[in-house]
Formats: C-alpha cells, sequence, structure tokens
C-alpha cells in the first residue's frame, strides 16, 4: 500500500505517487508476462523428473521428452508357502545371499562353492532351474560388469529384456531384470522359448572384482513358474542389502 502524504489527503495524489503506481503496475505485468513464458517453455522443452535408487531427484531439460522412471520396485516379503533360503557362496567369495523359494526346490548334485543350483527334478539341463554364480573379474569397475552383462546377456535376436532396474549397492552395482530367451540361446531350455528373472551385482570383496549372478529360468509355456519367479525376484537380499527388483510386464 502507497503512504499518503499530507497533500494527498482528500482524494488528491502527488504525481509521485501516480507515477509509482504506475511503476507497480508495469512491474506486476512483466512478471505475470515472464511466468507465461516459463511455462509455455516447459511444455516444448518436456521437464521430467527422474528418481533413480543410487542418487537423489534429478530434473533434466531436453527438447524431446526422454524415456519413462523406471517404476517402483516390487514388495520384497516372504510370500506365502515359501521359506527363506540363505546361501554363503565359500572362502574366496565370502558373499551371503538370501532369498524366498518353495518347497518343491531341491540342492543339485552340481552344486560348489561358488556355484549352487536348485531344481525342481535331479536333471537340471531340462527342468526350472535356480542359479547362483559367483566369479571373479577383472575388469576396471562394478559398473563396468554390469554394463558388459546387459550388453552380451541376451544377445540373440529372438531373445529381449522385458524390464529391468540398475542401480547402486554398497559395495557394488547391479542389474535386476526380466527377460525372454529365445530357442536359439544356449541357457534356454530345451531350445525352447524361455522366461529368465534374475540378479547380475559387480561386487568389491576385500580389494577383489566379483561377478554374482542370481537367475531363475523355465519355459515361456509354465505359466505357474513365471507368477512364481515374480514372487522371488524381489525377495533377493545381498549381504543384508535388499535387491530393487524391477516393475514386471
Amino acid at each position: 500500500m502507497i503512504p499518503l502524504s499530507p497533500k494527498s489527503i482528500g482524494g488528491h495524489r502527488t504525481a509521485g505517487a501516480t507515477r509509482r503506481t504506475f511503476g507497480t503496475r508495469r512491474a506486476v505485468v512483466a512478471g505475470a508476462l515472464a511466468l507465461t513464458v516459463l511455462l509455455s517453455g516447459c511444455s516444448v522443452l518436456q521437464i521430467r523428473t527422474e528418481d533413480k535408487s543410487s542418487g537423489p531427484v534429478r530434473v533434466g531439460v531436453q527438447k524431446t521428452a526422454g524415456s519413462e522412471p523406471t517404476g517402483e520396485p516390487t514388495d520384497g516379503g516372504i510370500p506365502e508357502g515359501m521359506k527363506k533360503e540363505t546361501v554363503t557362496l565359500g572362502d574366496t567369495c565370502p558373499v551371503n545371499v538370501s532369498f524366498a523359494i518353495g518347497d518343491n526346490w531341491t540342492g543339485s548334485t552340481g552344486s560348489t562353492d561358488q556355484f549352487r543350483v536348485y531344481a525342481r527334478s535331479d536333471d537340471s539341463t531340462h527342468s526350472d532351474v535356480f542359479m547362483i554364480n559367483c566369479t571373479d573379474e577383472y575388469g576396471d569397475s562394478a559398473q563396468e560388469v554390469v554394463d558388459r552383462k546387459r550388453k552380451f546377456g541376451f544377445s540373440k535376436q529372438d531373445s529381449q529384456v522385458l524390464a529391468e532396474r540398475t542401480g547402486s549397492l554398497s559395495a557394488g552395482e547391479y542389474w535386476s531384470y526380466q527377460a525372454e530367451l529365445g530357442a536359439t540361446e544356449i541357457l534356454a531350455i530345451d531350445q525352447q522359448p524361455t522366461i529368465a528373472y534374475g540378479v547380475q551385482v559387480g561386487y568389491k570383496i576385500n580389494g577383489r572384482l566379483v561377478s554374482l549372478i542370481i537367475e531363475m529360468r523355465a519355459q515361456k509355456s509354465n505359466t505357474e513358474a513365471d507368477e512364481e519367479f515374480r514372487k522371488i525376484l524381489p525377495t533377493v537380499v545381498i549381504d543384508g542389502e535388499k535387491v530393487p527388483a524391477p516393475s514386471f510386464r
């Protein structure tokens, strides 16, 4: 509110007060116009926010819209009818891995300290399979390990990644995924289209770089296994840290 001088009492404003009023109005109009231009520019530049687990919320401005933010991970409680299983991968790969699993899975005779296999029958090459494997890596970083797995993990033309999520863990980087293996993939079961749910992790342990793989596979026609894998993957915990799962398709 503009203060009144004694000369302006009774409805007579001074010339200075009138100029201040017009100046204030011009400032208000200019501010409103600037705000309109800014908001109009947002629709052209497609401002998008993205919240990844590896860092805080970031705001990016680009001329065309980028990829949609990765969805929130699925709930990771132990599903009904399953139990928690914990695996320690030996002295050369001292990592604890836990996950939910049903009673109809049994350990395979092909298991070693760093390679654990669960199957639904004695012949793990033809049945649904649940595999955990830890091997030494010779790259420069955990991120390099994950990037290489993403690039070459499902390389055949008839294979595809349906959903995925990447991010950081305390000791490394992870890639969790839902994929479909084509019949020509070497890991496809009985040379049939195969579903795969898993986690690939580049991990630093006592100064060593390792690759940790947790993966479940079944033939694509096995819808019961598909539903089961969707429940198991969000329960994977590595050294007490839950690995986020993607939003499944």
